[in-house]
């Protein structure tokens, strides 16, 4: 199982958290399609006592195959990559990761 990430920074400009919760990850979800095992958006939330959270979004897709979704960000990628302008100016921080 593998986990792709992608984290908006506490200073993302113009970011629209329901746009991405709503419209954005779900839509790269359903391009993944089978191969995403699971998806999930996170909004970070300061805890008291605590160091501010080091992040203002994030969203987590789990697939089972790296090559499926190379193919998919091959076919897809300009397209997910335009609809970035759609919830923020910033652009965020992507990350891959073996789960274990």
């Amino acid at each position: 199982m593998y986990c792709a990430s992608v984290v908006y920074p506490t200073d993302a400009e113009n970011f629209d958290f329901e746009y991405f919760r709503s419209r954005h990850a779900p839509t790269f979800a359903k391009l993944l399609g089978e191969n995403c095992v699971r998806f999930e958006v996170h909004r970070a939330l300061a805890t008291p006592g605590a160091p501010p959270p080091p992040f203002a979004a994030a969203a987590y897709f789990w697939v089972t195959s790296p090559e499926a979704f190379g193919a998919t960000l091959a076919e897809h990628g300009a397209e997910i990559y335009a609809d970035i302008a759609n919830f923020s100016s910033t652009q965020p921080t992507r990350g891959w990761a073996e789960v274990l």
